[in-house]
């Protein structure tokens, strides 16, 4: 657009999207091993995270949870609202669901005495349904999945950033409201390295079918991991680019007679 409106090709420099450069790429990280750890993840587990949900998406992950989960009794959920004040409606329909759930807030607590391990509210010991009631910790979150949907694309709110686990190797999906990030959702499909799903039922087939073919999910996961690290250093030409300029501007400068250098 800068070239549309006049400028020089030799003025502009194209360094990618520094988006990318933030993205943790490595399942190993101290924060994923720590959270792993406290939820109870095995390493034969397999990890549905719906994260940066918005109505209706819990209750579509939940559902498609509750069908898969009888046929593959590793299956996990991990439900990632988006707004903190939707916590507790998510937690309350998760109640109405009779499923057994626990809080991530709760994570800490002592394991109950009681025979089944089990209490309402969301403190359920061993659940395999999580409700993460916690900001900050979604970038983590993603590293225990094998199985990913993005939220906030089923709905008007135009998506929510899907590098974060496809750095990681999952296996991506999305709706197809993903205005926000057109351009990164281009690059990627470009590369067969996520899904758009059109709605729940082709949700539910996405998931279903990298459960009966982790192959399918795991070179899907491969291609998206290998697509943002070749995205990777924006950020470090971006700085090395606007260092030559500062440079070239300071030879420019000559010193004011009369001044004292601060």
């Amino acid at each position: 657009r800068f070239l549309d409106l006049g400028a020089s090709q030799q003025s502009v420099r194209i360094t990618g999207s520094m988006k990318y450069d933030g993205a943790e790429t490595d399942r190993g990280n101290a924060k994923t091993v720590r959270l792993r750890k406290l939820a109870g993840i095995s390493d034969d587990d397999v990890v549905f995270l719906a994260g940066s949900t918005q109505e209706p998406e819990e209750a579509m992950a939940l559902d498609i949870y509750r069908r898969l989960s009888e046929q593959w009794p590793r299956l996990r959920l991990v439900i990632v609202p988006r707004h903190p004040e939707r916590f507790d409606l998510v937690a309350r329909h998760l109640d109405s669901s009779g499923v057994a759930w626990q809080r991530r807030t709760l994570l800490n607590e002592e394991p109950l005495d009681n025979t089944d391990h089990q209490a309402a509210g969301g403190n359920h010991q061993n659940a395999r349904v999580l409700l993460i009631d916690e900001v900050g910790e979604l970038g983590a979150w993603w590293g225990t999945s094998q199985i990913a949907f993005v939220g906030g694309s089923f709905g008007n709110r135009g998506g929510q950033n899907m590098i974060e686990p496809a750095a990681y190797g999952a296996a991506v999906s999305f709706g197809p409201n993903t205005r926000n990030f057109r351009d990164i959702v281009t690059a990627i499909l470009a590369r067969n390295a996520a899904v758009v799903v059109e709605d729940a039922a082709v949700l539910e087939q996405f998931v279903r079918r990298c459960l009966e073919d982790p192959g399918y999910a795991g070179a899907l996961g491969g291609r998206a991991k290998e697509f943002v690290a070749e995205q990777l250093g924006a950020t470090q030409r971006t700085v090395e680019l606007l260092g030559d300029l500062f440079s070239a501007l300071g030879e420019k400068e000559t010193p004011r007679k009369g001044l004292n250098a601060a």
